[in-house]
């Protein structure tokens, strides 16, 4: 575990509620309350570093609790990641891969590849089924209240995205009380009535509200007026507060949009208006918990509630109708990609734990987590253990709440689905600092796999692609994979063994890759520094000459050379030749883009540097 220091910070975060609500029984199990964001990104918060997004209770949270830097949702589409939350299980292993549609089916197959495809399409799950143990049922068969507010996605959906039937619905997945909770990915309007045009439906036992109500503050109040209901109870309770926002359709909060367009991001990234009001009014729900929670009657019912606020996916980057022109979003940069594929941007998210007295104010954990771990997490805070043969692939993450230490583990994403410019079908691992992909039969000819590896330490917005530089790494990262793959009986894409085509030609429009290089260089590939200690700026050179966005890290010479990548897409590079024992070579590559078009294609080869 890395080092940990007090901070006061702005992020998302999902919320364990502990205790009981009554005096007898505060000190038994803990409530648990865990918001869940839908598509909110690592950087669409004041508390993750956003100069544009307002979220001062998300930042108050943090500064109440433990914030976690490299923090993941187990999938970049929403189903999979809830579907891993309440099952504690791979996506994979429960065929549920990507966000369910009218076009999925209750028991997916690797399908046969197509003439023009060099790998088939593999189907996705419609509903998470009633065998898995859910969270809901192993708390609730301790004795805990449970309540589902909000979405819920695990549901099948008929042809117009209508729910079909309520089989799969929360109430009958753990749940005694439950708002929504059906298969509706989001409404058609955040305000009231909130009415689904595309099926005719409104949000499950969710009456209409009063002229100008938004939905996130209501979903909050709804949320408080249930926890009251359960406190004449000597039982602990457990509520899911998952919003709908930020999910599409974005439909700003009024009386915030002039602020947001007068707003200037300062990095130039940011600047969706509708986006702002309804992040702004998202951290307003969380707030209005916070508050009530602060009241003095509440105080034991505070200290003894464990809240845990995390995000289902990555934040969008690919265009939305949100104004005119259309535009992106959102920006995850730092990280690269988002929404829908498995670069950092798409999978990691923010994720705040707070728990008065137990979990010390203010810290910071950079250990890896995952929306897995939240069960087995749940579950010994609460005293309680899996059953007997139950399957959990994550682990408990206890010891990181209280200040401790947690051994190295590997954590999967699989995405065998192809989403045009946003993704190919890939599985991808992550150990340490170190993050490879698999490009099923995306290699030469389709014979072969093709991989992108990354220093997350080094590189975190992925820019430099490692495979051939260590072969060694790629092998023993490969193997897990491989090995994570039989284990949960995942499907994998069907090689085309007669493809001759090139499987990877861009993905991308390259007429809306607007500032997406072709090649890169630098005006020498070789620095004989003249000062035994020194620095000096580089940034790489598009095809046209034109600078462009540049992150480096150190290959060989780390003893001697220090790399910092900056803000504004220069390299500084520094060394000292009284270390020095031999050259040292840096490797560049091009970190810029805003758009999927731009960001999502197969990543550049790297630009070699040697200091002599």
């Amino acid at each position: 575990m890395k080092k940990r220091k007090p901070i006061i910070i702005t992020v998302l975060a999902l919320v364990i509620s502990g205790a009981s609500c009554t005096t007898d029984n505060y000190e038994a199990q803990p409530n648990i309350i865990l918001i869940l964001a839908d598509d909110m990104g690592w950087m669409d918060s004041e508390t993750y570093g956003s100069a544009y997004y307002e979220t001062p209770n998300l930042t108050r949270l943090a500064s109440e609790g433990m914030l976690f830097t490299d923090a993941y949702a187990a999938s970049p589409l929403c189903s999979p990641t809830r579907a891993s939350i309440m099952s504690g299980q791979y996506p994979a292993r429960l065929r549920i891969t990507q966000a369910i549609t009218p076009k999925n089916v209750a028991d997916p197959k690797a399908l046969p590849p197509k003439p023009d495809q060099y790998c088939g399409e593999v189907q996705n799950k419609d509903h998470m089924p009633l065998e898995v143990y859910t969270l809901a049922e192993a708390l609730k068969e301790s004795g805990y209240n449970t309540a589902h507010i909000g979405k819920w996605h695990l549901a099948p959906s008929g042809k117009k995205w209508a729910g079909t039937g309520e089989t799969f619905c929360a109430e009958n997945q753990g749940f005694d009380f439950v708002i929504g909770g059906a298969h509706l990915p989001g409404p058609t309007d955040y305000y009231s009535p909130y009415l689904d045009t595309r099926s005719g439906r409104t949000i499950r036992n969710l009456s209409p509200g009063p002229e100008g109500e938004y939905l996130n503050e209501r979903l909050a109040e709804e949320s408080i007026k249930w926890i009251k209901s359960v406190m004449v109870s000597s039982s602990p309770f457990y509520l899911n507060f998952w919003q709908y926002a930020v999910h599409g359709p974005w439909i700003p909060k009024k009386d915030l949009m002039p602020k947001y367009q007068a707003k200037i991001d300062p990095r130039g990234l940011q600047d969706c208006a509708e986006m702002g009001t309804m992040l702004e009014s998202l951290d307003n729900s969380i707030g209005i918990l916070l508050d009530w929670l602060d009241l003095p009657e509440n105080e034991k019912l505070k200290d003894n509630t464990i809240i845990l606020f995390a995000s289902d996916n990555g934040g969008i980057v690919h265009e939305v109708p949100v104004s005119d022109p259309k535009r992106s979003v959102t920006s995850n940069r730092p990280l690269r990609g988002g929404k829908a594929n498995t670069y950092e941007g798409g999978t990691r998210v923010p994720w705040i734990v707070r728990w008065p007295g137990k979990i010390t104010e203010g810290s910071i954990c950079s250990d890896p987590v995952s929306t897995l771990d939240i069960y087995p997490t749940l579950m010994e805070l609460t005293g309680n253990s899996p059953q007997e043969g139950q399957v959990l692939d994550g682990q408990s993450i206890v010891a990181l709440l209280e200040g401790g230490t947690m051994n190295e583990r590997p954590l999967f994403w699989d995405f065998q689905h192809h989403f045009g410019p946003l993704s190919a079908s890939s599985s991808t691992v992550r150990l340490g600092d170190y993050k490879l992909l698999r490009f099923h039969w995306a290699g030469e000819d389709a014979a072969s796999h093709y991989y992108e590896l990354f220093d997350l330490r080094q590189d975190q917005s992925e820019a430099v692609n490692l495979a051939s530089y260590m072969p060694e790494k790629l092998k023993e990262l490969d193997v897990l994979i491989t090995q994570h793959l039989e284990e949960t009986a995942a499907l994998v894409p069907i090689r085309n063994t007669e493809f001759s085509g090139n499987p990877r030609t861009p993905r991308s429009n390259l007429k809306k890759a607007v500032i997406r290089p072709e090649s890169y260089s630098l005006s020498d590939n070789e620095i004989i520094p003249e000062k035994d200690k020194g620095s000096r700026m580089i940034q790489l050179l598009d095809q046209n000459g034109d600078l462009c966005q540049s992150s480096a890290l150190v290959l060989e010479g780390s003893e001697w050379i220090q790399i910092e990548n900056l803000a504004d897409g220069r390299v500084e590079l520094s060394w000292d030749r009284s270390l020095k024992t031999d050259q040292a070579k840096v490797l560049l590559g091009w970190s810029g883009g805003t758009t999927a078009h731009e960001m999502n294609d197969w990543t550049l080869d790297p630009f070699e540097l040697v200091i002599r």
